[in-house]
């Protein structure tokens, strides 16, 4: 397994050499955008980019003398939607998962080490899991549905089936980066059965959230809050001068309530750290009534049920609070907990919210988030 340093290292390698092949590729493009006009002053202010993106909505705030070109988060955005998004019937992802050979390697380069990071990370998160965390999962979830829409029809039998393609072993599904001359020369991706897919939506937003204050960092900027989906990545303390970082809510686990219908549970304050949460009390289904939520468990082949809504996990970067939160959602409470006690050396601080079978909900957090939690109270 390579060590924290590595790890952060080869992020942002990552990191800057897509963001490089953005402004190299916008320097070089014949189309003429029109100015974008950019007011200054003396001191930061508050700058704002809302939209919408990865089929949800993104909110990026900073504090900087100037704003930065808008363009900017539209093709970070774009680049890695152009890699990793399911839904876009161009993507690499999506020739990857639709390639139907065995017998021979579907090559690519992997110009903008999208793909090759994503992949080398989840293999760490999912060893490190135990398995929870598992980007092979795709036909397990298209078998159930993305909602559970197919639950009522899925058979022990089926399920066998597809187990049989899932699970992050080279027999099932290898990523080779080849090298040449010792330089890259491109990527080889050999299956082990043509439906074995990946599935990066767990890690996905959180990356991009990460490339999004990458490329601010590279501007300049010192002080920002970068949101996509509910994953955030907070630098310095939003100009508030208190030192403790920007104040971020936690959404309170109502069953069946929707991101329009939010209450706050908690409020910390995050700087130079990410915050990221995975919930079951939003997207489940009931079953002779037992709850289940639309996380599928990679190891069992079934929808995750039990007592954990919700799992909100701050970490150095958005990528691993995105999948820790996923795989702590599909670890539950108790194995959640020993995880963290085993492996402090992730430097997690986790809250977990958990119904206690009275409408009510019981909360057990990390002493590091206790702290977060005073230092915004």
């Amino acid at each position: 397994m390579r060590g924290a340093a590595e790890n952060t290292l080869l992020r942002a390698a990552g990191y800057a050499l897509a963001i490089g092949m953005l402004v190299l590729a916008s320097s070089c493009s014949s189309e003429q955008r029109p100015p974008v006009v950019l007011r200054s002053a003396d001191a930061p202010q508050l700058w704002q980019h809302s939209g919408s993106a990865q089929g949800t909505t993104f909110s990026i705030k900073y504090f900087a003398a100037e704003a930065v070109d808008p363009v900017l988060f539209e093709q970070v955005l774009e680049l890695v939607d152009r890699e990793v998004n399911l839904w876009r019937e161009d993507s690499r992802i999506v020739a990857i998962n639709a390639w139907p050979h065995t017998d021979r390697l579907y090559s690519f380069v992997d110009s903008s080490m999208i793909i090759g990071v994503m992949w080398v990370r989840s293999l760490e998160l999912s060893q490190a899991t135990g398995g929870a965390f598992d980007p092979t999962v795709g036909p397990l979830v298209e078998l159930w549905g993305r909602k559970l829409e197919r639950a009522a029809q899925v058979t022990p039998e089926q399920v066998d089936s597809v187990l049989q393609i899932v699970g992050m072993r080279t027999d099932r599904f290898d990523l080779d980066e080849v090298m040449e001359d010792r330089l890259y020369a491109r990527t080889d991706i050999r299956k082990g059965h043509p439906g074995a897919a990946i599935d990066f939506n767990a890690i996905a937003q959180g990356y991009t959230v990460d490339m999004l204050a990458e490329a601010l960092r590279m501007e300049g900027v010192t002080d920002m809050m970068v949101e996509l989906g509910g994953e955030l990545f907070c630098r310095g303390d939003g100009s508030q001068g208190s030192g403790y970082g920007w104040q971020i809510s936690v959404d309170r686990p109502v069953l069946g309530s929707d991101a329009q219908d939010r209450t706050t549970q908690t409020v910390v304050a995050v700087r130079d750290r990410a915050i990221c949460t995975s919930g079951s009390y939003r997207n489940y289904t009931e079953v002779d009534g037992r709850r289940y939520s639309h996380m599928i468990n990679p190891k069992t082949g079934y929808p995750t049920h039990g007592a954990l809504l919700s799992a909100t996990v701050m970490a150095s970067d958005a990528a691993t609070a995105d999948a820790m939160a996923t795989a702590f959602m599909v670890m539950g409470l108790e194995q959640t907990q020993y995880f963290l006690a085993d492996h402090p050396e992730w430097g997690l601080d986790v809250l977990l919210l958990s119904d206690d079978g009275s409408g009510g909900y019981s909360s057990w957090e990390t002493p590091g988030w206790t702290a977060a939690w005073r230092a915004a109270n």
